[in-house]
């Protein structure tokens, strides 16, 4: 299973043709205001919105009993060139995968992509703004492999568990890939004043992924303020009043790095950001 997502990376790497990046301004998502994202635009002609399953498409692919069924399912939606690939083109998504002043990224998987179903396998890929991060979080049901395929390099890192904390730092160029153990902390960080753009394989058809900020500061603000040893700021604060102002899941990394690249940051500050709904 390791080898298989390996492999579809590295095939992924050496199919993307990267021309310059241009900066692009689009309305992500409705919690947010029109922010610039940099990426390297598709511009081919195939470019095209992925299709959409309904309820009873899903449960049906799902309960095939074989391979063929399942497949046959799928074929009888409409036409293989729709139904059998995934277009990653960021200008058709919103950044389903996660978006905010830093980038945004795209995954494939069981859910959006049921062709999946049965592989162990789902793919990903992040677009770096300037000093874009791609923050601290976990992957519940997967390992990773995340490989640079344009702009860089990127600074990279895992904290495994309790009794190994030491952080397992890496720097990647340009076709290089670092690896993430399921149920690690990770994070990549673009400390350029260039864009990048990296894939990730990953040994799930639906990876999951857990935000160590935003949902560590979820839970009740008494036992977050206990766990962390009772600090001064969190005094008279609440939790959702401490989440509206986390940034969304690509933030902007590192004050040297926006000063760097003459960046503003803009603080988030979103009411309508909360814990209840995530968005």
């Amino acid at each position: 299973m390791f080898l298989k997502f390996i492999a579809l990376s590295l095939a992924v790497s050496v199919a993307v043709a990267v021309p310059n990046p241009i900066p692009q301004t689009v309305s992500l998502l409705e919690r947010q205001s029109t922010e610039t994202i940099y990426w390297y635009p598709n511009t081919s002609s195939l470019t095209r919105q992925n299709p959409t399953y309904n309820k009873t498409q899903l449960d049906e692919i799902k309960l095939a009993y074989t391979s063929n069924d399942r497949l046959s399912f799928i074929r009888s939606y409409g036409n293989t060139d729709d139904y059998f690939k995934y277009d990653f083109s960021p200008t058709l998504s919103s950044g389903n995968a996660g978006s905010g002043q830093g980038g945004q990224g795209i995954l494939a998987q069981v859910g959006n992509f049921p062709v999946l179903m049965g592989t162990g396998l789902s793919l990903a890929m992040g677009f770096l703004g300037p000093c874009g991060l791609d923050s601290m979080h976990i992957h519940n049901r997967a390992t990773e492999l995340v490989l640079l395929i344009a702009g860089g390099p990127l600074q990279t890192s895992f904290v495994m568990e309790d009794g190994l904390t030491e952080p397992f730092n890496a720097t990647i160029g340009l076709y290089q890939a670092v690896i993430r153990p399921m149920g690690s902390i990770h994070w990549e960080f673009n400390d350029n004043c260039h864009p990048a753009t990296f894939v990730a394989a990953l040994s799930n058809e639906d990876p999951g992924v857990s935000r160590t900020a935003q949902n560590f500061f979820v839970n009740p603000v008494d036992l977050v303020e206990g766990a962390m040893g009772y600090p001064g700021f969190l005094d008279g604060q609440t939790t959702d009043g401490i989440y509206r102002h986390l940034p969304r899941a690509f933030a902007l990394g590192a004050k040297a790095c926006l000063q760097r690249c003459g960046i503003t940051y803009v603080p988030t500050d979103d009411p309508n950001y909360n814990t209840t709904t995530g968005q």
